[in-house]
């Protein structure tokens, strides 16, 4: 059976389990098995204590609910330590993760940069963005929360495991990932309003992404450029990123969830509506 979501339901998920967060970090910086999570070492920057990554019967549950949304994706196997001639699958956080949560992105901004960069130089969506795509991807790596309102999925997934809800239409396997369709999650481009755009800026730019702005100079952005300095006043100045004390290991495919993402093209910034009262 498919269960809806929706992307806010996520995000909140991952932001209230201390024990989710820190398998989607520590799985963002490399393929890690389940026995590895099981007790798992001292990983520098994130704080473990009994409830977060020393019960076995924990991390095998949220090992499980990740990947039902495909949080967490296999991208290999390897020898069983336990059982004899068996096989284990080793596990990776997926793009869609770090687009859902942001908060992934500002914990790992190395990690995130090295998703943003295969990516961006996917084919496909280099062919959609054209001569934007270097600005596109300077946004969503400085401001996580900007790219988490601007991607779309792009077509449904190779593989059905359930049939969806009576109430939903076949067109809605778009949306679905792993056992759970995301009922809010765009299936085109949209242009944000204003009000998206600066609730989006209201947190300091990471470093790298905001370097990357200045060199672009940001003329593509038309009328969005002036809210680029707004963004300075709002976040002050941009989040220091020290290198990693630690290696991030090279993406191998399947952590783009068979490049099914795409981020909305840059239009011009519109006006929300304001909403008024009917008369009678």
């Amino acid at each position: 059976m498919i269960f809806s979501t929706t992307r806010a339901a996520i995000r909140k998920e991952i932001r209230r389990s201390d024990l989710r967060r820190n398998l989607l970090r520590i799985c963002a910086r490399a393929p890690r098995t389940i026995h590895d999570l099981f007790h798992a070492p001292s990983y520098p920057g994130i704080a473990t204590n009994l409830f977060t990554l020393q019960s076995e019967i924990g991390v095998t549950i949220e090992l499980g609910e990740c990947k039902n949304r495909e949080l967490l994706v296999r991208v290999g196997r390897v020898p069983d330590p336990i059982v004899p001639e068996g096989y284990t699958e080793l596990l990776r956080t997926s793009l869609l993760a770090f687009l859902l949560s942001p908060e992934l992105a500002y914990a790992e901004p190395e990690a995130y940069a090295l998703y943003l960069d295969r990516w961006f130089a996917s084919p496909a969506l280099a062919a959609g963005l054209g001569a934007q795509g270097p600005l596109v991807h300077a946004l969503f790596l400085a401001f996580p929360e900007l790219g988490s309102r601007m991607f779309f999925v792009a077509h449904e997934g190779s593989e059905r495991r359930a049939e969806l809800p009576l109430d939903l239409e076949e067109r809605e396997w778009t949306r679905v990932f792993g056992l759970y369709h995301l009922a809010d999650l765009p299936t085109r481009p949209e242009d944000l309003p204003v009000r998206k755009w600066l609730a989006a800026l209201r947190k300091p730019p990471l470093a790298q992404g905001w370097a990357r702005l200045r060199e672009h100079g940001g003329g593509a952005l038309g009328r969005r450029k002036v809210l680029l300095p707004l963004s300075r006043l709002l976040g002050r100045r941009p989040l220091r990123s020290d290198p990693a004390p630690y290696e991030i290991q090279p993406l191998k495919g399947p952590e783009l969830v068979e490049d099914r993402l795409r981020p909305f093209p840059l239009h011009g910034t519109r006006r929300s509506r304001r909403w008024t009262r009917p008369i009678a």
